[in-house]
């Protein structure tokens, strides 16, 4: 399991390898794990995403390892959609714990809490025989449109840093690497490997670079990625400023910079500029590197020093590994809950509406699909098959037993539809209305920036209009990040979930009916 060899004998295995075995030890093997060396016994190490819940594939790591059917099943999971479900979109995922996404759960402040989630990271990729998980992302959400917001922290860079050190120290206590992403100013998924970020370099150094420079002073993380966009013009895979002069020489970082996965246009440009390990395997991109170091465009101790990164990557990782770990998923699915109730905001509570009493209320209308099919998490390359998935209503009913409860979607308010009576007429009765909000599944996520900042399919509307029948009416929003609320005026009380995942459902209950208290 382990790789015991020391730094001599490191360097002396790059003093032995061929050119090809380097170009092969800084390009990936399929596309999740490094390449091995059998002549040289050289292990592989297996990484995967998840920047709040281990995403492993298998049909793509336990599958076929072409670079063809490698390719085609990337692009499968970044076109995914979600609106199909986990499996519909991503194939065969084996369970994991869906944890809050990154934009829910900094809403906690918690770093302790943090911490506790790298943990059960760990404990699940040592499970899965994953020695590095790729997150936590913490780009700076600059605005709410972005189709990633959701996987990153905060706006603010303090915050940003001091929680993702949490998690990569306890990743990293606990035998698994983290990969710090994406380095730097992916604010913007439309035209992501094509879109240059123009910053200045007060605003880069206070705001953007801040909350990458604050966690890796507090954590050190094995590895860093690279992004996909442009940084002033310059191709962040490529760019030697970002990735040399500020990374390693400003900030002392001696860990391995990787690529995001097929985000290197120019493969000798990326390693002169101190991009190690280009990921996935490219036959194309390593054939490239190969005539540049023969043609001297990529001086031969330039390349030598990526491949005693990879070198020492291996060792660290090889060392962290736990044979024959298991996972309490229970145990898991409980911190799940325990975050999202730490995570969720109370943005409005006038009367105060909240808490409700259980024993008290008579009836119930719950309004919205959320509230039967949680909107838990993002889509894209983050995205978790969860082990198992709390449900609002159901949770609802546990503590309003003797409520009479209504369910309605947003289509049985339709003007005209035979429905539309009925559904008026429990939200009438009800002693409290509660209405369950959510921006577009599956367009709130990697490859598309969210269009506008309004909830899906009119609830705007329907909010607004159910409030002027009935006053006693709470919001419960799924969202990525910020959204408009042009009904807020009009009504009493809104909680901010966000994207909380799998025990989402069981802490907006505790909220609502007073167990836990909002923090």
């Amino acid at each position: 399991m382990t790789w015991n060899i020391s730094d001599k004998e490191l360097a002396g295995l790059v003093g032995e390898m061929s050119l090809e075995e380097k170009v092969a030890l800084t390009s990936g093997f399929g596309l999740w794990r490094t390449a091995a060396n059998y002549r040289l016994n050289i292990p592989e190490i297996l990484m995967t995403d998840g920047t709040y819940g281990v995403r492993y594939s298998i049909e793509q790591i336990d599958g076929p390892q072409d670079s063809e059917s490698q390719l085609a099943s990337f692009l499968t999971v970044v076109n995914a959609d979600l609106s199909r479900g986990v499996e519909g979109a991503f194939g065969s995922t084996r369970p994991a714990t869906c944890f809050p996404n990154g934009s829910s759960f900094a809403c906690s402040w918690d770093v302790d809490l943090a911490h506790e989630l790298g943990e059960a990271l760990a404990a699940e990729c040592q499970a899965f025989g994953v020695n590095i998980l790729l997150g936590p992302g913490i780009n700076i959400r600059r605005t709410p449109l972005a189709g990633r917001a959701y996987e990153y922290y905060s706006e603010d860079p303090v915050v940003t840093g001091d929680i993702a050190a949490a998690v990569i120290n306890g990743l990293q206590e606990n035998g698994v690497g983290a990969s710090l992403k994406h380095f730097a100013c992916n604010n913007s998924e439309v035209q992501r490997t094509t879109m240059s970020s123009e910053v200045e370099e007060r605003a880069l150094r206070e705001i953007y670079l801040a909350g990458f420079e604050r966690a890796i002073r507090k954590s050190n993380p094995w590895t860093v990625m690279s992004s996909y966009n442009r940084l002033n013009g310059v191709q962040a895979a490529e760019n030697h400023w970002l990735l040399t002069e500020v990374l390693r020489d400003d900030w002392g970082y001696e860990g391995l910079v990787m690529s995001d996965w097929h985000g290197i246009k120019d493969r000798p440009a990326s390693l002169n500029a101190g991009n190690d390990l280009d990921m996935p395997e490219s036959g194309a991109r390593k054939q490239e590197l190969l005539e540049a170091v023969e043609a001297g465009r990529v001086p031969q101790d330039v390349l030598d020093a990526s491949c005693l990164r990879v070198l020492k990557l291996v060792r660290t990782a090889r060392a962290g590994i736990k044979p024959n770990a298991t996972v309490d998923h229970r145990k898991h699915h409980e911190l799940a809950q325990r975050m999202a109730a730490e995570s969720i905001v109370l943005l409005k509570n006038e009367g105060p509406l909240l808490p409700l009493d259980g024993g008290r209320l008579g009836r119930i209308a719950v309004v919205g699909a959320a509230a039967k099919e949680p909107v838990i998490q993002g889509s894209g390359c983050a995205t978790t098959r969860p082990t198992e998935v709390d449900i609002p209503f159901e949770e609802i009913r546990r503590l309003a037993p003797g409520a009479a409860l209504t369910f309605h979607a947003v289509a049985d308010f339709q003007a005209g539809s035979a429905a539309e009576a009925t559904a008026l007429a429990d939200v009438d009765a009800a002693d409290i209305v509660l209405f369950f909000g959510n921006t577009e599944v599956g367009y709130d996520g990697e490859g598309s920036d969210r269009t506008h900042l309004e909830l899906h399919d009119g609830q705007d509307d329907l909010i607004a209009r159910l409030a002027s029948r009935n006053s006693k009416i709470a919001v419960i929003l799924a969202t990525p990040d910020a959204v408009a609320m042009p009904w807020l005026a009009g009504t009493p009380a809104v909680l901010a979930a966000f994207f909380g995942g799998q025990g989402a459902g069981h802490a907006l209950a505790e909220i609502l009916f007073g167990r836990t208290t909002p923090s």
